[in-house]
């Protein structure tokens, strides 16, 4: 009897183990869902047949990254598409400039055109289905695709990446800055020989129109253009127009209350108080030779990105080989730390890392710059406070409406994640148009279900962003909190990121984390805990 009733608990427990194990793979999988674009990418550039496409024009406000995605993925569900941009010269061949380091123009509207870009790995994912021509029109604009390891030592702690993991399909990363990325994607995007249906026009959209027969709907787009005021109807309307957020106060000037709370009421913030130099440098073969392992590292990505242990230092560092034979080097600061405008003010950052040991093949790359420092470009950027407009909690809103990009949320660049981000809104928009696509018409609770499903996926950027950004005593936090609010969840990262220097499988979360790959709550999985524990306890 007593054997019995052993083996009628064993069994019993055995069973609730493998009910728990699929209740974890589950949600996991409906994390995957929520958080990642990894389950949605089979329907991207999924077009509809021409006699499905949605009546009438979409319209985007704004032809920034945002913008131009946007326009995309609209191309394949719209009957047309137009892109209005307020900065003219976007609209001419300037604008799609192959060689983008030989435009005359720069962005007036964009601080960072001319800084050092982060393309994670769910941007080249997203660019490689939107854009079947992507390889060839990157070799064209003398732009490496390449695997997406950008050399993370954080905390003192080389991030072990999972190159065995992946094998011969590890993620890639387009090698460029954000002017050469944005440009790129402005001339996939405005093709006129793949994508008829797109259109870009210059203007200054100042306003929206109320559907005269059904007032849940916009009508149509008020624009300033060099002629004259002009009116676009508009089946669909895109915010896109960046940290000036105009879109909110079109839908208020339209009479939309948004609902039980104003929308600056939705708006949370806080300020990293980030600054930043990027150096770039044009380094030909001749020079770059002269060490081997710079050609060696660029390879695999990027050069290196050290960032210290904040409660020793606030200074960041990084590099990486972008478009044709430029360089970037990256350096700054969490606070008010004065930023370096010098070759010898690099090296004395990349010293106050405080990351020991740096190879001595980085110091002499760093000293191939003396070489060519006569092609030295300098840009100097004061980073803004973070926000995120919960747009998804607003209970009026236009059903044809909808934001994208930095109209919803600004994260800290630091991370590399804005062209995430603003994948993230494309992935989105193209969920909730592919869930109707036999229907010509928007519904009515279009705009609800985009801000859902977009909402999903920023949270945990935002909430990685913050977290990190909270370990400084430099920063302003959001209002309601203070910067221990996440301090056990620091210490746990803090953790991870020292075992993730000799850990496959834990330096393979944090590399799935950073680039999107990963959900919540996989540094989370039992067997993680353990190995933090066990390190806590026993040192090892």
């Amino acid at each position: 009897m007593c054997f019995k009733s052993l083996t009628w608990v064993v069994t019993t427990l055995l069973a609730l183990l493998l009910l728990l194990r699929h209740v974890i793979r589950r949600f996991r999988y409906h994390l995957l869902k929520k958080e990642t674009a990894m389950l949605d990418w089979a329907l991207m550039g999924k077009t509809r047949e021409e006699r499905n496409k949605i009546f009438g024009t979409a319209v985007i406000c704004g032809g920034s990254i945002a913008g131009l995605l946007a326009a995309r993925v609209c191309h394949d569900h719209f009957e047309r598409v137009v892109v209005v941009e307020p900065e003219a010269w976007l609209s001419t061949e300037d604008g799609v400039q192959v060689e983008s380091w030989e435009q005359k123009h720069k962005r007036a509207r964009v601080m960072q055109y001319t800084s050092i870009h982060g393309n994670l790995a769910s941007v080249a994912d997203g660019l490689l289905r939107l854009f079947p021509n992507l390889e060839k029109e990157c070799h064209r604009s003398k732009i490496r695709l390449m695997p997406a390891d950008f050399k993370f030592v954080l905390g003192g702690h080389k991030s072990l990446v999972p190159h065995e993991e992946f094998g011969a399909s590890f993620p890639r990363t387009i090698g460029a800055g954000r002017q050469g990325t944005e440009t790129l994607i402005r001339r996939l995007t405005l093709s006129t020989k793949e994508y008829p249906n797109i259109s870009q026009i210059s203007g200054l959209v100042t306003g929206v129109r109320v559907n005269s027969r059904n007032p849940k709907f916009l009508e149509s787009v008020q624009i300033q253009t060099e002629a004259g005021l002009a009116e676009i109807k508009a089946s669909l309307v895109i915010d896109c127009t960046g940290p000036a957020r105009a879109g909110r106060e079109w839908i208020r000037s339209a009479g939309f209350t948004v609902g039980p709370k104003a929308l600056d009421k939705l708006t949370v913030s806080y300020d990293p108080r980030v600054r930043y130099s990027t150096f770039r440098f044009q380094m030909p073969p001749a020079v770059s030779d002269k060490v081997p392992e710079y050609e060696k590292e660029t390879a695999t990505g990027g050069l290196f990105a050290y960032k210290g242990d904040p409660s020793i230092t606030q200074i960041y560092c990084g590099a990486m080989k972008i478009e044709a034979d430029f360089v970037s080097i990256l350096c700054g600061a969490w606070g008010s730390t004065e930023l370096p405008d010098s070759i010898e003010g690099i090296r004395e950052c990349l010293k106050s890392t405080s990351s020991t040991p740096i190879p001595e093949w980085i110091w002499k790359f760093i000293n191939l710059c003396e070489e060519v420092k006569d092609t030295m470009q300098l840009s100097e950027v004061r980073i803004s406070p973070s926000y995120w407009t919960h747009f998804e909690l607003a209970s009026d809103l236009p059903a044809n409406w909808i934001a994208s990009g930095d109209s919803v949320s600004r994260v800290n660049p630091v991370f590399g994640q804005g062209g995430t981000k603003a994948m993230m809104g494309a992935v989105s928009l193209n969920n909730i148009l592919q869930e109707f696509h036999m229907s010509r018409i928007i519904p009515e609770d279009f705009s609800r279900r985009f801000f859902n499903d977009q909402a999903g996926k920023l949270k945990p950027l935002w909430a990685g962003n913050k977290m990190i950004d909270y370990s400084y005593k430099t920063t302003i936090p959001e209002q309601g909190e203070t910067l221990e609010t996440g301090a056990v969840l620091r210490w746990y990262l803090q953790k991870l990121q020292v075992l993730a220097s000799k850990d496959k499988q834990i330096g393979s979360i944090i590399w799935r984390t950073i680039h999107s790959y990963g959900t919540s709550i996989d540094a989370f999985h039992p067997v993680i805990v353990w190995k933090v524990f066990t390190s806590t306890i026993f040192g090892k």
